[in-house]
């Protein structure tokens, strides 16, 4: 049964970032990536809740494990994202790098996870939510306390609308 289960989970990760790219301009990275990261913690809060209670069956880890990556998809694709927007010129470099350090940690915080394992998913479940709540953490350190807010960067596409073009003459 693993192949398919491993699907399915991939299969809602597939979802998650083709729903992305359908509201992603009508709502904004921001709105979906914070209520993404919010969703995260409560399944995997869940997820925790059920494998401790001893009452974890393949349907509910397959369930939880799906919403949780759909979750994580939508939330990385866009934070991902949303880093790289001040990089400008240099993007190229500065997505290697962040690809680089979110592997290597993600590589130490999985060993870490791995190391706790017990027989059961608690581990990877509770392991999650800790992720879930670091990265909470983070988000808010970055967005000063406040989730939900529109962000205004001097590269706002209607400044760039309007702004008059070099050389242009009228």
């Amino acid at each position: 049964m693993m192949p398919g289960m491993f699907a399915l989970c991939a299969i809602s990760m597939g979802m998650a970032a083709y729903l992305n790219s359908r509201i992603v301009e009508r709502l904004g990275m921001r709105l979906i990536s914070h209520t993404a990261l919010l969703l995260f913690i409560a399944v995997t809060g869940l997820h925790v809740l059920i494998a401790a209670l001893g009452l974890e069956q393949i349907w509910t880890f397959v369930v939880l494990q799906s919403l949780t990556m759909a979750a994580f998809s939508l939330s990385v694709s866009n934070f991902g994202a949303m880093a790289m927007e001040p990089m400008g010129s240099i993007a190229g470099i500065a997505a290697s790098l962040q690809g680089f350090i979110s592997t290597f940690s993600g590589a130490l915080v999985g060993i870490l996870i791995g190391e706790q394992f017990n027989g059961t998913t608690v581990p990877l479940a509770a392991g999650a939510l800790c992720c879930g709540f670091v990265s909470l953490g983070f988000v808010l350190l970055a967005e000063k306390g406040r989730l939900f807010r529109a962000h205004h960067s001097g590269s706002q596409p209607e400044a760039l609308h309007n702004a008059p073009i070099e050389g242009a003459s009228l």
